[in-house]
C-alpha cells in the first residue's frame, strides 16, 4: 500500500477541510434536497417506529455544547449514531431522507473527485480508507490506492473525527458491516460503531433495511415503478448497558452482538410490511 509524502499529506488535510464531522446547514439543505429528489424517482422509502427516532428534529441542529447524564432518554438525547444494514447504494440515500443535518461515514470513492468532494462532504460526508478492500493492489492500481488516500481519513482519524460531531449533538450514519454485503441476515459487524458510541456516551440506533439487499423480495409501485424500501427502527442501544464488562473489547463486541441481533428481528418484521404493498 502507497505511503504519502509529507506534502502529499498536507494536501490531503486540506481536502478534508470541510470533511469535519459538523455539516454545512444551507449545503446540507440544498444538496440533500436534491439527492432525495433525484432518488424518489427510484424508489420509494417508507420509515416504521419513527417515533423511537430521539429527538429535536429539523434539518440542522447546532447546540453550543453537547451535554447529556446517564439517565437521560430518547427526548432528552442530542446526538446517536444511526447503525443500519448495508445491502445496496439505495440504502445510502434512504437514509439521507432523515430530514436533520448528520454526518455519514462513507468509503473514498464518494469523494475522490473534487467536485463530488465539494458536494458530498458539504451533505455531510465522512470518507474513511479502508485498507483490506481499498487498498487491495490486486484490486486497485498503486495510482488508484493513492488517489483513495488522498479523499480519506484514516482509520485512526476516522473515530475522534466523529466523536467530535456527536458530542456537537451531529447525529452520525455508519454501516458497521464496512461494505455492501446484501445478504439475507446480517452476520458479522466490526466494533466503529460501539466505539464512537462509548467515546462520545451517545446511543447507537439501529435501523433495518429490507427490500434493497439481495435476498429481499422486490416491490416496485406507481408508474415509475419505484423499488419500494422500508426501514424499521429498533430501539436505541445504550453504552453504558455494557459497562460492567472489564474489558473494552467485550464491551464493543457485546454491543455489537446485540445490534446484530436487533437487526435481524428488525429485518423480519420489516418483511412482514414488504408483504403488504
Amino acid at each position: 500500500m502507497n505511503q504519502l509524502s509529507s506534502k502529499d499529506e498536507v494536501k490531503r488535510k486540506a481536502r478534508l477541510a470541510s470533511a469535519t464531522g459538523v455539516t454545512y446547514p444551507t449545503g446540507y439543505i440544498f444538496f440533500r434536497g436534491a439527492v432525495a429528489f433525484l432518488s424518489s424517482f427510484f424508489i420509494k422509502p417508507v420509515l416504521y417506529h419513527n417515533e423511537r427516532i430521539p429527538q429535536p428534529g429539523g434539518y440542522t441542529y447546532k447546540p453550543s455544547y453537547y451535554s447529556r447524564n446517564g439517565n437521560s432518554r430518547v427526548g432528552e438525547i442530542k446526538a446517536f449514531v444511526i447503525a443500519a444494514n448495508h445491502g445496496q447504494v439505495w440504502d445510502i440515500p434512504f437514509i439521507g431522507m432523515f430530514r436533520r443535518g448528520l454526518i455519514w461515514v462513507c468509503k473514498p470513492q464518494f469523494c475522490v473527485h473534487p467536485a463530488l468532494a465539494w458536494i458530498n462532504q458539504r451533505m455531510g460526508a465522512v470518507p474513511v480508507f479502508r485498507p483490506n478492500i481499498d487498498g487491495n493492489e490486486t484490486k486497485n492500481s498503486p495510482e488508484r490506492i493513492k488517489a483513495l488516500q488522498m479523499a480519506s481519513y484514516t482509520p485512526q482519524e476516522l473515530i475522534p473525527v466523529v466523536v467530535r460531531a456527536l458530542k456537537r449533538g451531529v447525529p452520525a450514519i455508519m454501516f458497521p458491516e464496512g461494505s455492501r454485503v446484501g445478504t439475507s441476515t446480517v452476520e458479522d459487524a466490526k466494533y466503529g460503531a460501539s466505539k464512537v458510541a462509548f467515546l462520545s456516551g451517545c446511543p447507537i440506533l439501529p435501523i433495518a433495511l429490507v427490500g434493497c439487499s439481495k435476498g429481499d423480495k422486490v416491490v416496485r409501485k406507481g408508474l415509475l415503478r419505484r423499488r419500494v424500501i422500508i426501514g424499521v427502527v429498533g430501539e436505541l442501544i445504550y453504552p453504558e448497558s455494557y459497562m460492567h464488562l472489564e474489558s473494552k473489547t467485550d464491551r464493543y463486541s457485546a454491543m455489537m452482538t446485540d445490534w446484530i441481533e436487533s437487526i435481524n428481528q428488525l429485518r423480519e418484521e420489516g418483511a412482514i410490511y414488504l408483504d403488504q404493498f
